[in-house]
């Protein structure tokens, strides 16, 4: 019994004693895995901290460092860069080099090893995605289309964007598109008389049938041809194409230059001149394909679709709600009372309102709009949307700094990445006045299959089928909620645009990946 019980004790010592000791090198990794994390901390905040208005601060940036002499434990740490636009695989991969970022830098690598007691050491490779671009890319964008859109003898102010298939331009000899036109994956087709005050940039071919076609700017077919077979062309800028560049009855003023990868077919020199009246246009062929800065792909993903579903979040806890089982909301006269109640910024959620053949009705009737105010309708029912009383704001304020008003439609798909593909029985009803002086922006997921004469200023956004505007002007302007939408800019270059030079941001995003040995 004794030689068994003296088995059993030295067993349970030997245990004992084995537990410690891995307690013990338990204890230095971690003190050392901690360490290392300690140093690729510092370093992000030493980067994030030289980061100013223009970009990087490089001479402020300790590209390695160790920890404070004297301290236990310890750690090291080194700072690599890459331009490439694969996320790397650790600190010593190919392309990683010790540069310090710059504009062109994709992705920051950080080395850090910690030193624990007893010499234990672990090293982490830690990895980032660096930015330095327009500051409201991805999620600011222009008004949106993503299928037909049309403006017959009206006027539409801002950047016109069409991001999928051909447009055809009509807006007449009353109407104009007071900005550029940017036809992303598709080419222009003038049925009408088509004025641009800005520039026209399209993938595609550009053809001008019979009717007069006024550009303030450039006209530029990326892949395409151009034919301007048509007496009545006014341009301010160049013609250039990838293509041909065909002037077969054409006449009129160019006052840049034909630019042309291939050749001039058809052209009579003496049927154009400049702007003064005077003669040659210069014909340039054997041009490079036209290059543009920003690239229609790059202006395609700056202007994706925002999914706004029924779990974005637009409220706080300092944010009312109204809803029908909060307090009704689904009558003209019980929106007024939301709408015109000065104070913090409110949302109305009509989900659970009834639904009428035409959908859940929102009309708003006559009110003065006191504060931000946002208005959801459920993707589970169609919309029936009315503006045909008198929306105003309150005295003394002007319309870019006066309260907003978000008429939003959810998206039932919030997993896409694009607007919901509806039949012509799901899209939704809109019918407008002529006196609406608020900032208004409309969401809708499927679209609005109206035609109408409609003169609004904010923004309109919509899938699968467009807005014809027959008349009236639409003026797009600014308007955010944030932090769920940061700005909707109206414009792609220029002051205040998706890609204003002046307006970019410089950033280390979140942690992407982290090994450890």
């Amino acid at each position: 019994m004794m030689l068994v019980g003296f088995v059993v004790a030295a067993t349970i010592a030997a245990a004992v004693v084995f537990t410690i000791g891995s307690n013990a090198n338990n204890k230095d990794r971690t003190q050392a895995f901690i360490a290392a994390e300690s140093g690729r901390d510092v370093a992000v905040a030493s980067l994030k901290s030289a980061i100013t208005s223009t970009g990087l601060d490089c001479g402020s940036v300790a590209m390695s460092a160790n920890s404070t002499t004297g301290t236990s434990p310890t750690y090291t740490y080194t700072i690599r860069s890459t331009n490439a636009s694969a996320r790397p695989a650790g600190w010593d991969a190919a392309g990683v080099t010790a540069t310090c970022p710059t504009a062109a830098t994709k992705w920051v690598v950080i080395r850090s090893t910690g030193t624990g007691a007893n010499a234990a050491q672990t090293t982490i490779d830690a990895i980032y995605p660096w930015y330095h671009g327009p500051a409201t890319t991805p999620s600011g964008t222009v008004a949106f289309f993503e299928g037909e859109f049309k403006a017959t003898k009206s006027t539409y102010t801002g950047d016109l964007v069409i991001r999928e298939d051909d447009y055809e331009c009509n807006n007449g000899a009353s109407g104009a598109i007071d900005g550029d036109l940017w036809v992303l994956r598709g080419g222009l087709t003038i049925t009408d008389d088509c004025t641009v005050t800005g520039s026209i940039y399209a993938r595609d071919t550009i053809e001008i049938k019979n009717k007069k076609f006024t550009v303030g700017g450039d006209v530029v077919s990326v892949a395409g041809q151009i034919k301007l077979n048509v007496n009545g062309v006014d341009i301010g800028g160049d013609v250039y194409a990838a293509g041909n560049i065909d002037t077969k009855n054409g006449k009129g003023k160019v006052n840049g230059s034909f630019k042309t990868h291939l050749a001039m077919v058809n052209h009579v020199s003496a049927d154009w001149t400049k702007a003064d009246g005077t003669t040659p246009v210069p014909v340039l062929t054997g041009e490079p394909t036209p290059v543009i800065s920003p690239t229609l792909e790059q202006v395609f993903a700056a202007t994706a679709w925002i999914e706004l579903t029924a779990s974005t979040t637009w409220s706080s806890a300092a944010l009312p709600v109204y809803a029908p089982a909060a307090g009704t909301v689904c009558t003209t006269a019980e929106l007024q009372a939301v709408l015109s109640a000065a104070g913090t910024r409110a949302v109305i959620d009509m989900t659970g309102c009834p639904a009428g053949g035409s959908g859940i009705k929102v009309s708003p009737g006559n009110v003065t709009v006191a504060r931000d105010v946002v208005i959801l309708v459920p993707a589970s029912e169609k919309m029936d949307l009315e503006l045909t009383g008198t929306i105003s704001r309150p005295s003394g304020t002007t319309l870019a700094a006066g309260p907003q008003l978000l008429i939003v439609h959810l998206d039932p798909n919030g997993s896409d990445g694009r607007p919901p593909s509806c039949s012509s029985s799901a899209l939704d009803k809109f019918t407008a006045g002529t006196t609406n002086n608020v900032r208004t922006l409309i969401y809708s997921a499927c679209g609005i299959g109206s035609t109408m004469s409609l003169t609004m200023s904010g923004q309109l956004y919509m899938g699968s089928d467009g807005l014809h505007l027959n008349g009236g002007t639409f003026t797009c302007m600014p308007m955010s909620w944030a932090p769920t939408l940061p700005t909707i800019s109206c414009g792609i270059k220029g002051t205040g645009g998706i890609f204003d030079p002046s307006n970019t941001v410089t950033r280390l995003d979140n942690l992407t990946y982290q090994s450890e040995r």
